[in-house]
């Protein structure tokens, strides 16, 4: 008979990659499955026998109980049953945990030289200091775009009329703070408004802008230009990330030296 972990492990193989319940798997497909299986059972089989010596607390138990809710609530498993399907993947991610520790830091001139070859990448895009205010639209967007462009005509000549409209009039959390959102780069708003914004020279206000959420004014106050971060930096960086792939080629390496062991 299956352990809870099997039987979990199982539903949930099917549930992730065809997206049914194992005994719904198309007939054609069906040994597809239970080659996938196999493979994944003697994989998760062998992590835990290995993560046996390991210590499992009680925030890590709560941590992946947490993460794994929503299949187990699915579940026909008893309590008991729920605990040790957790307390199984407490130690594979506890046994992971370990062979990736065993990743060596790369050395400080492995992490410069990779450093001078990759500059480009370690440059702080270009940044804009804006300010919002949000007019949002219930039934009548004609007449939210008339405020907005009043409030746009009262702004252009005198910036410090903003904060003043922004904390009465926006509805955006902003306006607890007179409108102001910080340091801003691309990728964080609306395309149009990003697109508003960063054709703005500094200073400058955009006319009012349509979105899905209402009518918006942004003022770009100053320019940030793109900027190398400093070496310091840039180094700390460069070393975490050469050391996740440290990490991911240890790991790899690893399970493929498991997987080598699994017999048909």
């Amino acid at each position: 008979m299956s352990t809870a972990w099997e039987q979990f492990g199982r539903r949930r193989l099917a549930k992730s990659r065809w997206k049914c319940e194992p005994q719904e798997i198309p007939a054609g497909e069906k040994a597809a499955f239970e080659q996938a299986w196999r493979r994944q059972r003697f994989l998760e089989q062998t992590v835990v026998q290995q993560a046996r010596d390991l210590p499992v607390t009680d925030d890590l138990l709560q941590r992946i109980g947490s993460s794994l809710a929503e299949l187990l609530a699915e579940s026909a498993l008893s309590g008991e049953e729920r605990l040790a399907v957790v307390r199984h993947h407490a130690l594979m991610e506890l046994q992971f945990a370990r062979i990736t520790g065993q990743a060596p830091i790369p050395d400080d001139l492995t992490v410069l030289a990779w450093y001078q070859r990759n500059q480009e990448k370690f440059r702080r895009p270009e940044q804009r200091l804006t300010h919002h205010l949000l007019l949002t639209v219930d039934d009548d967007s004609e007449s939210v775009r008339r405020q907005a462009m009043q409030f746009y005509r009262e702004i252009e000549p005198a910036r410090e009329v903003f904060p003043r409209l922004a904390k009465r009039y926006s509805h955006c959390p902003s306006a607890l703070e007179g409108g102001r959102l910080g340091w801003i780069s691309r990728g964080l708003l609306y395309p149009a408004l990003e697109s508003a914004l960063f054709a703005l020279p500094e200073n400058g206000i955009a006319a009012p802008v349509e979105t899905e959420l209402g009518w918006h004014l942004v003022w770009c106050e100053r320019i940030r230009a793109p900027q190398a971060l400093p070496q310091t930096e840039a180094l700390e960086k460069a070393r975490a990330f050469l050391w996740r792939q440290h990490q991911q080629q240890r790991q790899q390496t690893w399970l493929k030296q498991l997987m080598a062991g699994m017999t048909d």
